[in-house]
């Protein structure tokens, strides 16, 4: 099983007042063609997706729209935890709904510690 780690996107990030979007679309696009070209299995990300906790739509669009190419792609999994910029109720909100399409989200610390456990499949 072919597992690719990252971390620390800050989607959404200013620089000197200077939008950041065209570089994280290059970021991701990269990213996707990276996970195309080796065939990985599982895409991990672990937290701060968004630079706040409350994304702008742009950000948003972004984030939903790499995720469906993602699994358009054939990557088995996506496996995404929330981190300190990130907001737990936000990665939550569409939970079952990306479960539905293989991205496992854990947006905060869950009440009961088998929640967060995720069993993965291989091919």
């Amino acid at each position: 099983m072919r597992i690719l780690h990252t971390s620390d996107w800050h989607i959404g990030r200013t620089l000197y007042d200077k939008r950041r979007h065209r570089e994280h679309a290059a970021f991701l696009e990269w990213l996707h063609q990276t996970i195309v070209e080796r065939k990985v299995d599982v895409l991990l990300v672990c937290g701060d997706i968004f630079d706040t906790i409350a994304p702008s739509n742009r950000s948003l669009e972004l984030y939903y729209s790499f995720l469906r190419h993602i699994v358009d792609s054939g990557c088995r999994h996506v496996v995404i935890t929330g981190g300190n910029h990130d907001s737990p109720s936000l990665l939550d909100a569409p939970k079952e709904v990306l479960e539905s399409i293989g991205v496992h989200v854990v947006g905060g610390a869950a009440k009961e510690v088998g929640d967060e456990v995720i069993v993965l499949t291989s091919r």
